[in-house]
């Protein structure tokens, strides 16, 4: 999507980003978007299973094994090669079983689309959106974001969550915006 960095989404900009997908719109150019249930989808789970838009586009019906009543995505990275096994939230698995039923999907992958044809089609929802700085890595870095704020601040969580190799490389995920930081230093105002 261009050489900038890619900054996290915030929460509102992400429920109007999949409502706008979801709805579909026409741009300023007159071009008309249809609705769009699959794009929505992987958007959704990149920004809840906190995997890279290719491991996303990547997940078939087998992707997540039921272990004991406990769903797990089960995949290995295409980036790194890494093995990914971890818990996946129950309502996760329920929207993504959802997906599937409605799609009529049986077996196999879950997307008949390929990550550039995401690309494009975010790049043109956040043009209509005034969102800069946007790109399928926002929905990672959201993930890792909102679960370092559910962990207490605990990095180590969210690098075993992202399968970083160091807290390094996942401290970058977890900037905070110019709001944030001023809204936590308020926060923290104690004038005797």
């Amino acid at each position: 999507m261009g050489r900038y960095e890619t900054r996290s989404l915030e929460r509102n900009n992400y429920i109007d980003l999949i409502q706008t997908v979801r709805e579909g719109y026409t741009d300023y150019d007159g071009v008309k978007h249809r609705p769009n249930t699959q794009l929505a989808t992987i958007l959704i789970l990149e920004a809840n299973l906190g995997c890279r838009i290719g491991d996303i586009m990547n997940l078939t019906t087998e992707s997540i094994i039921d272990d004991g009543g406990i769903y797990k995505l089960n995949i290995i990275e295409q980036k790194t090669g890494k093995r990914r096994n971890f818990i996946v939230p129950k309502p996760v698995k329920a929207f993504i079983d959802s997906y599937i039923k409605e799609s009529g999907i049986y077996r196999g992958p879950l997307f008949d689309i390929k990550a550039p044809a995401v690309w494009k089609q975010l790049r043109a929802v956040t043009a209509y959106l005034g969102l800069d700085n946007v790109s399928c890595h926002s929905f990672r870095k959201m993930a890792a974001c909102n679960l370092y704020e559910a962990s207490g601040h605990d990095i180590e969580t969210v690098r075993e969550f992202l399968n970083h190799s160091s807290t390094k490389i996942t401290q970058t995920y977890i900037k905070r915006s110019d709001a944030q930081l001023e809204s936590a230093i308020e926060r923290c105002v104690d004038l005797v």
